[in-house]
C-alpha cells in the first residue's frame, strides 16, 4: 500500500476515534448536565413543598408568619433563577438529550407558574411585598438577552422585590405558556408585564426602573380590586351629577378632614390616581386632638400608600387607638406595619324568631317603650346623619352638623320633602336633641372579608355582623388589605357593635334593613343597650326574643322627654288584615315587604284573618286599599313613604275610628311620622315585643 494512503487511512482512523470519543463524552455529558438540571430542580422541589406545608402552619398558628414565609421565600426565588440559569446554559449545548431538556424546561416552567400563585398569595396575606414581573423573550434574540441583563440588574437594585419568570413566548409545548400570551396578546419579544402593564419592545434601565417605581408605589392598590361604582348603579343615581356635585364643594374651604376626603372621594369616581395622591397630601394636614380621628386618617393614609411609609403611618394609628383602650384594633395596625396578616376570627351571628306557640285569641302591639332625655347617651350611624355622599354632601364625621334632607331633595317637590318634618336617622335625632340628649356619631368600622362576605366586628374584635356589599363599595370606604377596610359612612345597627359599647351608650340609632342587622341589635341588647331602627325590614326576626329593640316606632315629644314606641293596640282573631307585600321591580320597592315579612311570622302562633297584597309599584297604596275595602278589613299593615300613602290612608281611617294601620319602615319619611301624629289612636307599629294573650 502507498504509504500516502497509509497516512490517509491513519489520518481518517483518529479523525474518527477522536469524533467518536467526542460523541461519547457529549452524551456522557449530556447525562452528567441532565442530572445537573435535575437535582437542582429536584432540590427546588423539595423547598417548594416544605414552603407550602409551612405556609399552612404560619396561617394558622404563627403570629409573625409574613417574617418568617418571606425569609424563606428569597430562597425560593434564588433557587428559581439558578434553575433557569442552569438549564439555559446546558440546553444550548445537548446534542443527544433534547428530548430530556425539553421536558425539563416545561417543568421549569411549571415551577415558576407555580411560584407566581405563591407570590399572589403572599401579596394577599402580607401587603403587597412583591412586585411579580413576567418577561417574554425569544431564544437567541440580543434584544431579549439585553433585556435579560437589564432585569438581573434591576432585580439585585430592589433586594428582591422583583419576582422576575422568564417565559419562552415561542415554547408551544406548554398549554399554561398559550394561555399567558393569549391573555397579555404578546405578539412580539421581548414583551414585559410588570404588575398590570406591558411593555413592548426593549426598554432601557431608566425607563424600566421608572415604570417598575410606579407600579410599586401605586395609588390605592387595593380599591382598585373592587367596582367603586357598584351603589352608585345599583342606586341608579347620576354619576356626572355626583362628580360636579363633589367638584363644586372642593372649592369651598372646610375643615382639613373634609377637604381630604372631597379629594378623595373626587379621585375615587374620576379614577384620578395624581388626585388620590393629593388627597394623601391633604390628609397629613390634619391634626385633631381626637384619637379616634386621627387614628382614622393614619390609617387612610397608609391604604392610599402613593409610596408612602405605611409602617410608619400604621404605628401611628394603633398608638391613637392605644389611647382609648382600643387594643384589638391597634394590634390590627401594629401587624399591617409589620407586613403580617391580622389574626382575623369570624363567629358570625343570626338570629331567628323566637315566639312561644300557645291557645292564642289576642295580641297587643306596641307596647315597647324607650324614654330619652337630657340624660341619655345615642349612638348613631354616620351615613344619613351627618354625611350624605349620595347627594354630594361631605362633612367631617365627627363634627358635622345633623342633617335631615338627603338625596331626596333632588328629587322631590317642597310638598313631599317636608324639610320641617326631616328624613331618616339624621331627621329623627334631630328630634331626640330637642330634649337636649347626648349623641356620639359611630365611624370608621373596621370590616374583615371571608368566602367573599363582609363582617363588622364586636367590642372584641371578633367579625359577627354581615355587611351587604352596597355598603362596603361606598367611594368612602378606605381598603387596607383585599379582605380589610375601614367605612367612615356607616350605615346600620351591624356597624356600630364595637363604638357602642366603647362609647359605653343608652341607644344605637342605625338601620335595620338586613338580618344582621336584626342580630347585632339583639346583641346590643343582650349587652344592655337599647336599638332602635327606623327602616325595620328584617326585624320580623327578633320576635319572641325578649328585646330591648324598636322597629320604626312612632316620637312622642315633649319639653323634656321624647317617647319612642309605647302605641298599644289590641287585636283580636275577629279582626281581618289586610297585609302589604312587594315585588322587587324597582329599587327600594321591596321595603313594602316588611309588613308581609312580620305578619308571616306572627300569623304562625296566632290565628289571624290575614290578606296580603302585592304592590308592583310605588303608586299600589290606593290599589292595596281596594283590595282592603273588597275584604271588609279594619286593619291595614302596610309602609308610608310618599304623601301619595299618607293621604290614601289617612282618607280610608278619618271613615271609621275602628279603622287601624300598623306601620313598618315609616318613620324615617315625612309622611309616615305624619300619619303616627295625625293619628295617635287608631296607628301602631310592628313591635318585636307583641303581646299573645
Amino acid at each position: 500500500m502507498d504509504k500516502r494512503v497509509r497516512i490517509i487511512w491513519k489520518s481518517l482512523f483518529v479523525t474518527i476515534l477522536i469524533f467518536g470519543f467526542a460523541i461519547l463524552f457529549n452524551h456522557f455529558l449530556d447525562f452528567w448536565r441532565i442530572d445537573v438540571v435535575t437535582d437542582v430542580m429536584a432540590a427546588h422541589e423539595l423547598d417548594r413543598d416544605a414552603f407550602l406545608a409551612q405556609q399552612s402552619f404560619v396561617e394558622s398558628f404563627a403570629e409573625n408568619g409574613c417574617s418568617i414565609l418571606k425569609k424563606r421565600f428569597s430562597s425560593l426565588q434564588s433557587e428559581i433563577r439558578n434553575v433557569g440559569d442552569e438549564l439555559s446554559t446546558y440546553s444550548k449545548f445537548s446534542l443527544f438529550k433534547k428530548k430530556d431538556f425539553d421536558y425539563l424546561k416545561r417543568k421549569y416552567f411549571l415551577l415558576e407558574f407555580e411560584l407566581l400563585a405563591i407570590v399572589q398569595r403572599l401579596n394577599d396575606m402580607c401587603g403587597r411585598p412583591y412586585l411579580p414581573v413576567l418577561f417574554f423573550y425569544e431564544i437567541d434574540q440580543e434584544a431579549s438577552e439585553r433585556q435579560g441583563f437589564i432585569l438581573d440588574d434591576l432585580s439585585a437594585e430592589y433586594d428582591n422585590t422583583l419576582v422576575v419568570l422568564s417565559i419562552d413566548k415561542n415554547y408551544k409545548d406548554e398549554p399554561i405558556v398559550n394561555t399567558l400570551i393569549d391573555i397579555f396578546n404578546i405578539t412580539k419579544a421581548p414583551t414585559i408585564i410588570i404588575g398590570k402593564k406591558k411593555v413592548e419592545g426593549l426598554i432601557n434601565n431608566k425607563a424600566l426602573n421608572k415604570t417598575i417605581h410606579q407600579e410599586l408605589n401605586i395609588a390605592d392598590p387595593y380599591a382598585k380590586e373592587y367596582d367603586i361604582d357598584f351603589t352608585i348603579k345599583a342606586t341608579g343615581e347620576d354619576k356626572d351629577d355626583l362628580i360636579n356635585s363633589f367638584r363644586l364643594r372642593s372649592q369651598i374651604e372646610y375643615d382639613p378632614f373634609t377637604k381630604a376626603d372631597l379629594l378623595f372621594i373626587l379621585s375615587r369616581l374620576t379614577k384620578n390616581d395624581s388626585m388620590l395622591c393629593s388627597a394623601l397630601s391633604e390628609f397629613k394636614n390634619v391634626d385633631s386632638e381626637t384619637p379616634e380621628e386621627m387614628a382614622l386618617v393614619y390609617e387612610t393614609i397608609a391604604s392610599i400608600d402613593c409610596g408612602n411609609d405605611k409602617e410608619s403611618f400604621y404605628r401611628l394609628a394603633a398608638k391613637e387607638w392605644e389611647k382609648i383602650g382600643k387594643q384589638w384594633r391597634a394590634d390590627f395596625d401594629y401587624a399591617l406595619a409589620q407586613g403580617e396578616m391580622p389574626d382575623i376570627v369570624f363567629d358570625i351571628a343570626v338570629v331567628q324568631p323566637a315566639l312561644k306557640k300557645g291557645n292564642y285569641s289576642k295580641v297587643i302591639l306596641g307596647n315597647t317603650k324607650f324614654v330619652v332625655d337630657d340624660s341619655t347617651k345615642i349612638l348613631v350611624q354616620t351615613d344619613r346623619v351627618t354625611r350624605d355622599w349620595l347627594a354630594g354632601t361631605v362633612q367631617n364625621p365627627f363634627k358635622g352638623k345633623i342633617l335631615n334632607v338627603f338625596s331626596e331633595k333632588k328629587r322631590w317637590d317642597k310638598n313631599e320633602l317636608r324639610e320641617d318634618i326631616g328624613w331618616h336617622e339624621g331627621g329623627r335625632l334631630d328630634d331626640l336633641l330637642s330634649v337636649d340628649a347626648k349623641y356620639v356619631i359611630g365611624t370608621g368600622t373596621l370590616i374583615a372579608k371571608t368566602d367573599d362576605k363582609w363582617f363588622a366586628p364586636d367590642e372584641n374584635g371578633i367579625f359577627r355582623f354581615e355587611v351587604p356589599i352596597d355598603k362596603v363599595l361606598y367611594p368612602t370606604t378606605r381598603f387596607l388589605r383585599k379582605d380589610l377596610a375601614v367605612i367612615i359612612d356607616t350605615h346600620g345597627v351591624n356597624m356600630l357593635v364595637d363604638q357602642a359599647l366603647s362609647h359605653d351608650v343608652d341607644l344605637v340609632i342605625g338601620c335595620g334593613d338586613h338580618p344582621a342587622k336584626a342580630a347585632a341589635a339583639k346583641y346590643l341588647s343582650d349587652k344592655g343597650i337599647s336599638v332602635v331602627s327606623f327602616p325595620n325590614k328584617f326585624f320580623h326576626l327578633l320576635l319572641g326574643q325578649n328585646t330591648s329593640v324598636l322597629g320604626s316606632p312612632p316620637l312622642n315629644i315633649s319639653r323634656k322627654k321624647v317617647i319612642l314606641g309605647d302605641r298599644p293596640v289590641e287585636f283580636t282573631t275577629k279582626d281581618i288584615f289586610v297585609v302589604a307585600n312587594s315585588t322587587n321591580a324597582q329599587f327600594s320597592l321591596w321595603y313594602y315587604q316588611t309588613p308581609e315579612h312580620y305578619f308571616s311570622v306572627l300569623e304562625k302562633f296566632i290565628p289571624l284573618n290575614v290578606s296580603y297584597f302585592t304592590m308592583t309599584g310605588f303608586a299600589g297604596q290606593p290599589d292595596l286599599l281596594m283590595f282592603a275595602m273588597r275584604k271588609g278589613a279594619n286593619v291595614i299593615a302596610t309602609r308610608v313613604y310618599n304623601k301619595r300613602d299618607y293621604e290614601v290612608l289617612a282618607d280610608w281611617l278619618k271613615k271609621s275610628d275602628t279603622r287601624r294601620v300598623i306601620l313598618f319602615h315609616s318613620s324615617s319619611y315625612p309622611y309616615g311620622v305624619k300619619l303616627f301624629n295625625d293619628f295617635p289612636t287608631q296607628t301602631t307599629f310592628g313591635d318585636v315585643n307583641p303581646v299573645l294573650k
